[in-house]
């Protein structure tokens, strides 16, 4: 699948790791979590914002905000294949940076600001709705009180819409 993108080398390992992920997606549901008053917590919503204009049969968004489980049940109305989880993550890497994480790596503490672990969230998601589930997490820069992400973090989530956008197109 040719995207057309002008990324780096190690971009390019995270795009082929979500394109393996959407591969033959029916369906995709895509779950903003963050707060929006902390800064580039938010990254997550910022995504889903971006895709909202792009969304369709095969693609729907919903921002999950600080309760991202209740949005379980619209969700799985939509009957998704694939669920992708986006939010901020402590990956101890650059401002910015994301990654396609696994089940193992949440369950170690990676995501922590949210009232029900994400990994509860996904396993109901994957109960529910028989979907396929992934978790996108962005590293921060920016944790405090404010209404603005990062330049680092506003880049990512361009960058992360703009290729999920891409990838569904190129699957229709």
């Amino acid at each position: 699948m040719n995207l057309s993108l002008r990324i780096t080398k190690k971009a390019k390992r995270l795009l082929n790791k979500l394109t393996s992920f959407l591969k033959d997606a029916k369906s995709v549901v895509v779950i903003g979590m963050g707060n929006e008053l902390r800064a580039d917590d938010a990254v997550g919503l910022q995504v889903v914002r971006l895709l909202k204009q792009h969304t369709a049969n095969r693609l729907q968004v919903f921002e999950g905000h600080m309760t991202p489980e209740a949005f379980i049940s619209p969700a799985c109305a939509e009957h998704p294949s694939h669920v992708l989880i986006v939010d901020a993550a402590e990956l101890h890497k650059k401002p910015g940076v994301w990654q396609i994480i696994s089940s193992n790596e949440i369950e170690g503490g990676l995501f922590t600001t949210h009232a029900i672990p994400v990994i509860e969230v996904a396993a109901e998601f994957q109960r529910r709705c028989d979907a396929k589930v992934a978790f996108l997490g962005i590293q921060p820069k920016l944790r405090k009180v404010s209404l603005s992400l990062s330049k680092e973090c506003q880049h990512a989530a361009k960058e992360i819409a703009d290729i999920i956008r891409r990838i569904m197109i190129a699957q229709t």
